[in-house]
């Protein structure tokens, strides 16, 4: 009788499933909650912040290249913009000093140093274009005067 308890190996083998599949299931669970955070918040908000910071450099190239087209040859002209205050969850800056060498405009992150460079498309070959803007500022003005 003892012989045939210990050859019936049927229990064992449902037993052994069933801890096997928990086991590989509480895995998979532990992996998915421990990257959650990068899963479903940083990268998403990566992106979103990459595209908002492409956005507002495209802004800031067609609104340069509009003022560019309305110059006065003999005065001046001052046009005050708005930006938003975040891009994501973060501050930026708007760096425009290259500008006149690489034709280039960069939006870049405060806090993460994430940087995005949109073209301005040549203008400034023709006029000098330089200066800095931060998100946190409440006034943005470019200002533009031939007499100099």
């Amino acid at each position: 009788m003892m012989r045939k308890l210990f050859r019936n190996e049927e229990g064992v083998s449902l037993l052994f499933e069933y801890i096997l599949f928990s086991l590989i299931c509480i895995g998979f669970f532990m992996i998915i909650s421990a990257n959650s955070d990068d899963i479903f918040m940083k990268t998403p908000n990566e992106v979103v912040m990459q595209d908002e910071m492409s956005d507002i450099g495209n802004m800031m190239s067609t609104m340069i290249t509009d003022m560019y087209l309305i110059l006065p040859e003999n005065g001046y002209i001052d046009t005050e913009y708005r930006i938003p205050a975040k891009a994501g969850r973060e501050e930026y800056m708007i760096n425009a000093d290259i500008a006149n060498t690489d034709q280039i405009i960069e939006v870049i992150s405060s806090s993460s140093g994430k940087k995005v460079r949109v073209t301005i498309g040549g203008i400034a070959n023709t006029m000098s274009i330089e200066g800095t803007a931060l998100s946190s500022s409440t006034n943005h003005v470019i200002s533009y005067d031939s007499r100099r």
